[in-house]
């Protein structure tokens, strides 16, 4: 097989986990990675084999990022928000001529950078969008609750703030607190008898998960909705939750209504938020960690059972019977970065090794066989405990 050079935007911590895991890969012949700053990007190389090099590129400058592209094979995009950043850079990929995979976690350039599958697939390119944790692992399992039925009519994609992630995350400031503010204001994209409507964030929604109980979840704007509208057609109804204790709802809505006041700029809520959430930054007090423990033991007492940390549901029908089929992963990569970044290196591997056949721009769903997808991811997610492929994902009806 011939090797591959890649091209890996973004040196954050996202960044820097899709980088190491390609590097990895014997189909790669060569890495570069690539960052405004070039000293994080030459610290994330330096993790990486012998394979990598570091470059500075700012990819607002349309004529240096496509000239860079033209140097790669493959492009792994983690260079966000990507309200602002995703469609322009797919837009360099397709005039560069490479094959691009990103973890694109905002639903309005999905539906964006979906819509331009015809003038990729024109250009013989082939652009998997929407490629980490949630999106990604969410849509993995979305199709593989799906299978379990004849027909669907509804898809649910679920990410949990309640559970640990494994890797000792604290909240911090970053570009991903900045798309968690603008994914909690204004209006979300999510599809309704079949066509894609804007919808409020942070409705109330009972979910019954099949087997563990009904709780009160809350939508938030994501992709999964916008890619499941376009990777299955006949879909009615789909959207994205987020799990949270219910004390926690008011000031996510407090700061969402000042977003669309104007009062609070997205970066300047998102920073609130951080500051407002004050325990995480003296997480390993002692006194904060029993006051934490008190506090998630209240919480799961007045709100319901425990979902997983990311899960689909899919409703429809099997034998002409109506079945709810939930499908959660039971181990992760450890933190959130790997969790993110390392689903779109596996997406990456399966491209290079001749997995993805479909051209234009397309969702996880489309472009892989989840038997594929958590073959390879299997070997990576560690937290809380190991599973074998044959056992990570479990369904439930």
């Amino acid at each position: 097989m011939e090797k591959k050079r890649i091209l890996s935007l973004g040196a954050g911590g996202m960044g820097a986990a899709a980088a190491r895991t390609a590097a990895s890969f014997s189909e790669v012949e060569s890495l570069i990675v690539a960052d405004l700053n070039l000293d994080a990007s030459t610290k994330v190389a330096s993790l990486c084999s012998d394979k990598a090099k570091a470059v500075s590129v700012n990819v607002t400058d349309r004529k240096a990022l496509v000239s860079l592209m033209k140097e790669a094979d493959v492009v792994m995009n983690c260079v966000g928000p990507f309200f602002r950043f995703g469609v322009p850079v797919l837009e360099a990929a397709i005039e560069a001529g490479v094959d691009y995979l990103d973890i694109c976690d905002d639903p309005e350039p999905m539906r964006d950078m979906l819509e331009m599958s015809g003038k990729a697939k024109t250009e013989g390119i082939t652009a998997v969008v929407g490629l980490g944790a949630s999106p990604g692992i969410t849509n993995m399992l979305a199709a593989r609750a799906r299978a379990e039925l004849d027909e669907t009519d509804e898809m649910i994609a679920a990410w949990n703030i309640e559970e640990d992630a494994g890797g000792g995350d604290a909240l911090t400031y970053s570009a991903a607190i900045v798309h968690w503010m603008q994914q909690c204001s204004g209006t979300i994209l999510e599809c309704v008898n079949g066509a894609l409507v804007n919808n409020r964030p942070l409705i109330d929604i009972s979910l019954d998960y099949p087997g563990r109980g009904r709780r009160t979840v809350y939508s938030v704007g994501h992709p999964e909705p916008v890619s499941f509208h376009y990777s299955y057609p006949g879909l009615k109804r789909s959207y994205c939750v987020m799990i949270m204790p219910g004390m926690w709802i008011d000031e996510f809505r407090n700061l969402a209504r000042q977003i669309d006041s104007g009062k609070l700029s997205l970066e300047e809520a998102g920073r609130k938020l951080v500051e407002d959430s004050g325990a995480a930054a003296k997480e390993d007090d002692p006194v904060i960690q029993f006051i934490n423990k008190v506090i998630e033991n209240v919480s799961h007492m007045i709100d319901g059972p425990r979902f997983p940390l990311f899960f689909a549901v899919a409703k429809g029908r099997k034998n002409g019977k109506e079945e709810t089929v939930a499908a959660r992963v039971k181990s992760i990569p450890p933190g959130m970065p790997n969790v993110t970044g390392i689903p779109l290196a596996i997406g990456t591997l399966l491209h290079l090794r001749g997995k993805v056949k479909e051209k234009g721009v397309i969702a996880p769903e489309t472009a892989f066989t989840t038997e594929d997808f958590f073959e390879l991811l299997a070997p990576y997610c560690t937290f809380p405990a190991i599973h074998d492929a044959a056992d990570l994902v479990e369904v439930s009806r």
